[in-house]
């Protein structure tokens, strides 16, 4: 896309700009016309920013600007907004300051007025200034950072779609020029976070399933450094609320002592040794108990500053919620019916209860007031969630609660417009309250497409305009060919909620797949249809992408491909044509043993599973080799392969040997392998 094409995008969605001065020229067919300015003592921020600046100038133009310090410039004069100065013995034409310094503020330019991770980018006759307040805005000291990626982004194009070099977009410019400019924005929503997924105990599940060893994983890692795509997308900020569970040590510091400070189970019993401990849930109504928990948390917050402690439950675990009459006292029959489970009966199974949110208001409140007497300003963060999601019927919160709101869901439309409404509920009575969900977890499990990303744009705005003071996402499961749209146009949306769905679309096609953008947005367009096919319907995620669905978006990316006239575009049709060759397998798995469900599993059966799911096993290590952030392999085999289990199927070990020797050779394997 031409430099002109990207700045009329730009013009067009950005805030309100204004010029100042003439058009700067930074490049001029291939030579380099500008320096690029910092303070003698420049900010950590501004230091990245001034190397990305340079580093992405360089690639795009081939001409590499000198970076000095301001103290290294000689004969400096500032006269009616031009800046002239001397760099050793060559006077620059241009100059790019980056990050406060005396000479923007010789100019006028300052990040005065700007709130955490805001920028300021102003050009002036011969020099551009790109700030913002970073150290003075410690919750997001990163804005002359944002400013730089905005000018990238807006001006020479740059994006990143996805992780790895695969997925940075870099246009050629021979000749850098910037229209003249006077911007000024600081993100509406002050955290910005979506958590990016990492190596754990669960993904070396995973990897074993795979016959893979977690060096394997470091090696693909290491190339490809995923932090660097949330570091791109202005994602960052905090609003000082601490979350997440908080009672794990409870079990081992206090059922000795004090066994009846856990939860009573459905037979009577408190002992929660064999009901995961670790996540020990505890007898809300027990004041002793909350007098001991806010000791604990008083500690820790004389341990850490004194500003934030979180009061989130423990989450998961075999035991359920206490079902003494003190707690169950605290439970308005009115509420909202919920499903609890009994783990100690036989055969375990669910009962219906209803809505525990007042009981755990109830309890939180008694937390915050005793201690709100030693920090009275400290935040104190806590869930709406689970079987306590629905806002409440009696208890109404104390003003230093916290609320991460963990609703909306994609994969049913109903469970999604209840969420809506209870936040609407929620943002009336929380100090404060953040977007905690789960909604990127879609297709953790199965791997197979989703794109939600009109529903997502509609969300944040609704919750922008009540109350929202931040994100955080759990998490960016790095199926970047199946879900990777819903990735990026969710970064773009949390730097500006008012950004439009389908321009963001348009610009992610238009930006990584050059000629052939309008069939690959026919192609998103195409699961977005079906994702909301799941929603309405209630669908299994595998279920509507049947094998005359798979062909209709396989024709797509054949299009595509056709249309194409550069390697690389090819390459990133390939990327994603990896999903879709997975999701046609997954379809053909899940369906087989669905068909077994009603009926007894015959040897017939296994034997066909077998033969998909080896198909299935070796084309995930193929795509772990060659295009690691395509699919999440590693992290779909722990969550989503278990299922096959009873039917015979465990991964390596079902494999045999010949075959997994000619797979890490890179052999073929041949059809008469597979099927033994």
């Amino acid at each position: 896309m031409t430099t002109l094409r990207w700045l009329t995008w730009f013009f067009l969605l950005a805030p309100a700009m204004t010029g100042r001065g003439e058009d700067l020229t930074l490049v001029a067919d291939g030579q380099p016309r500008a320096v690029i300015v910092l303070a003698d003592k420049p900010s950590g921020a501004a230091r990245q920013a001034s190397q990305l600046l340079q580093n992405l100038v360089a690639e795009s133009s081939g001409a590499k600007l000198a970076l000095v310090n301001e103290g290294a410039l000689s004969n400096v004069c500032v006269e009616d907004g031009e800046l002239q100065a001397n760099a050793g013995d060559h006077r620059p034409p241009s100059f790019v300051l980056v990050g406060e310094s005396k000479l923007t503020e010789r100019l006028g330019a300052s990040s005065e007025g700007l709130g955490p991770g805001g920028i300021l980018l102003r050009t002036y006759p011969n020099a551009l200034v790109a700030l913002g307040a970073d150290e003075k805005t410690p919750a997001d000291p990163d804005g002359t950072r944002h400013a730089v990626v905005t000018l990238l982004e807006d001006v020479l194009g740059v994006r990143f779609l996805w992780p790895g070099e695969l997925g940075q977009v870099v246009p050629p410019h021979r000749t850098i020029r910037i229209a003249a400019m006077d911007r000024r924005y600081t993100p509406r929503i002050g955290q910005r976070r979506i958590r990016n997924s990492h190596y754990n105990d669960r993904i070396q599940v995973g990897l074993d399933y795979l016959g893979l060893a977690k060096a394997d994983l470091d090696r693909q890692m290491a190339a490809i450094k995923t932090d660097e795509w949330f570091r791109w997308q202005r994602l960052g900020g905090s609003v000082g609320i601490s979350a997440g569970h908080a009672f794990g040590y409870t079990w081992e510091k206090y059922h000795r002592e004090h066994p009846e400070w856990f939860a009573m189970q459905p037979n009577g019993s408190r002992d929660l040794s064999r009901l995961s401990p670790e996540r020990a849930r505890l007898c809300k109504s027990n004041l002793a108990l909350i007098d001991a928990l806010a000791r604990d948390k008083i500690e820790e917050l004389r341990r850490t500053g004194g500003k934030a402690a979180s009061l989130c439950p423990n989450d998961g675990g075999a035991a359920t919620f206490c079902q003494c009459p003190g707690c169950k006292q605290l439970d308005p029959p009115e509420g909202r019916p919920v499903a609890l489970w009994d783990r100690t009966s036989k055969p375990a199974g669910d009962f219906e209860y209803v809505s525990l949110t007042d009981r755990m208001v109830w309890f939180w409140n008694h937390l915050a007031e005793r201690i709100g007497k030693e920090y009275p300003d400290a935040w104190l963060g806590v869930y709406a969630y689970s079987v306590y999601k629905s806002p409440p019927v009696k208890e109404r919160l104390h003003p230093n609660l916290a609320v991460g709101f963990v609703g909306v869901s994609y994969a049913l439309e109903s469970d999604r417009q209840q969420a809506l409404a209870d936040w609407e509920a929620w943002s009336k009575m929380a100090g404060k309250i953040y977007w905690r969900p789960n909604l990127l977890l879609f297709g953790r499990r199965t791997g197979t497409p989703a794109v939600y990303v009109h529903k997502l744009a509609d969300d944040l705005r609704f919750f922008a305009e009540r109350s929202l003071v931040g994100t955080d996402f759990d998490s960016c499961t790095h199926n970047w060919a199946t879900e990777g749209l819903n990735f990026y146009v969710l970064s773009r949306l949390l730097w500006n909620p008012e950004a439009d769905a389908d321009a963001m679309i348009d610009d992610y096609c238009q930006a990584g797949f050059g000629r052939s953008w309008r069939e690959v947005r026919r192609y998103f367009d195409r699961i977005e249809q079906t994702t909301s096919l799941i929603a309405t319907e209630g669908l299994g995620l595998t279920v509507p992408y049947t094998p005359q669905v798979v062909a209709e978006l396989k024709s797509l990316l054949d299009a595509a491909d056709n249309a194409a006239d550069d390697d690389t575009i090819r390459r990133r049709v390939t990327f994603l044509r990896r999903g879709l060759e997975f999701t046609a397998l997954q379809h053909k798995a899940h369906a087989l043993i669905e068909s077994a469900e009603e009926g007894r599993v015959s040897p017939e059966l296994k034997a066909s599973l077998r033969i998909v799911q080896q198909e299935k096993w070796l084309l995930m290590r193929r795509i772990f080799r060659e295009d690691p952030m395509a699919i999440n392999v590693a992290g779909i085999a722990w969550g989503g392969e278990g299922v096959f289990r009873r039917f015979g199927w465990s991964g390596a070990k079902s494999v045999p040997q010949a075959v997994i020797e000619a797979d890490e050779e890179g052999r073929p394997v041949q059809p008469e392998e597979i099927k033994k």
